[in-house]
């Protein structure tokens, strides 16, 4: 499929920030023609992985690892308030409920040692649900919007669980106990340093990763090799786009 080629290069980086997207080079590097690439690219922008200018054509989305950071950042303070909240408030039956269930599924994946691709897919929901779950159990309505503000960032939603192995399953699982744990207990300060430090480590898992793909970038503009030390590289910016 066309639109998922696309969507793979822009992610792993073939097609770097601020490139452009032309049609007819496209169409005769995939082998199709112009009309599944056109289509391809509108879904693309409407995703918002490019931008696209009346007489310009496509463009690759602009941001790089220091923005993803700098979310990152933001988003952990918000998650450990949010679990603060949480634990200061109490756990109704409803949300309890959902907590242990995503815990047990959790639990037994990691018990079963299957990772597939629908084992990525079902984790990923089970992520998703502890989180939202401890965010609705703050009873903060504006935290929650905030949070979903964070997370509402089309590329950064699509590279979050990019990079995610069965040894970092295990080890968010772990820290998510410990997370309802603290709430349970109401221990209002430890559950939000455990859970500010998680979301933190995650979000440098992604920019470690990001960062490799700028330094990639950069290194192939250049015709060299990229740094051995994996420092920074400030010129090289990779793509996303900030949500309103």
């Amino acid at each position: 499929m066309i639109e998922r080629r696309l969507r793979e290069g822009i992610l792993e980086g073939e097609y770097p920030a601020g490139m452009r997207m032309n049609e007819v080079e496209l169409a005769e590097r995939l082998g199709v023609s112009r009309t599944p690439v056109r289509s391809a690219l509108t879904i693309l922008a409407q995703d918002g992985l490019l931008c696209y200018a009346p007489n310009s054509g496509f463009t690759v989305q602009v941001f790089n690892s220091a923005d993803i950071e700098s979310i990152y950042e933001l988003r952990s303070t918000l998650s450990g308030l949010a679990a603060r909240l949480a634990a200061q408030t109490g756990l109704d039956d409803t949300v309890s409920d959902r907590l242990h269930a995503v815990l047990s599924r959790s639990d037994l994946m990691i018990s079963e040692g299957i990772w597939t691709r629908d084992a990525h897919h079902e984790w990923r929901g089970l992520n998703e649900e502890f989180h939202e779950a401890v965010e609705l159990a703050s009873c903060n309505q504006h935290v929650q919007a905030a949070l979903r503000r964070t997370k509402d960032i089309p590329l950064l939603k699509e590279i979050r669980y990019r990079w995610i192995s069965p040894e970092m399953m295990s080890i968010n699982h772990m820290q998510h106990a410990q997370i309802m744990d603290a709430i349970r207990r109401g221990q209002q300060v430890r559950a939000e340093d455990l859970c500010r430090e998680h979301v933190y480590q995650n979000g440098q898992r992604i920019v470690r990763h990001w960062r490799e793909i700028e330094q990639r970038n950069a290194a192939a503009r250049q015709g060299e090799e990229p740094a051995a030390d994996g420092g920074d590289t400030d010129s090289a910016r990779a793509p996303l786009t900030r949500s309103a």
